[in-house]
């Protein structure tokens, strides 16, 4: 099987379903003739590479690039997002809050509750546009109960 290689969108189309992708007007406009070998040579890249348009217009490996300083912050924001909503599921597993509210939360639970709402009042104020230097406040040991 042969395949067209389109540099524009980094991607394989086998010339056996041309008709098809023409019919939804997918078929790339420009492309190279790639045949069955180089199309599986580029099907798995190896540690650290990806597949991208080299010279020419043939498909190449490059190193992939390291994350920018912004991306690294969001995954810094949804790793704090997710301790968060880790925070409160357990909490909540423990029914603290409505404990707490009717006055039922007494002892080692009052005290665990506390170190809790200190935890989430901890990661809310962590700072994540400071990435790499995130200082994230230690979980409180969880305890159980006898």
């Amino acid at each position: 099987m042969t395949y067209l290689y389109d540099a524009k969108t980094n991607a394989f189309y086998p010339f056996a379903l041309q008709e098809d992708y023409e019919a939804v007007e997918m078929w790339p406009e420009t492309g190279i003739e790639i045949d069955e070998e180089t199309f599986a040579s580029f099907q798995n890249p190896g540690p650290g590479k990806m597949r991208a348009a080299g010279e020419g217009g043939y498909p190449v490996w490059v190193d992939i690039p390291p994350l920018t300083h912004e991306q690294q912050v969001q995954i810094a924001e949804t790793d704090k997002q997710s301790r968060i909503t880790q925070a409160n599921n357990f909490i909540n597993s423990k029914q603290w809050p409505g404990k707490a509210a009717l006055g039922r939360l007494t002892g080692d639970d009052l005290t665990q509750y506390n170190l809790w709402l200190d935890y989430l009042d901890g990661l809310e104020a962590v700072d994540t546009s400071t990435f790499p230097d995130i200082n994230w406040p230690a979980q409180p040991a969880v305890y159980r109960q006898s």
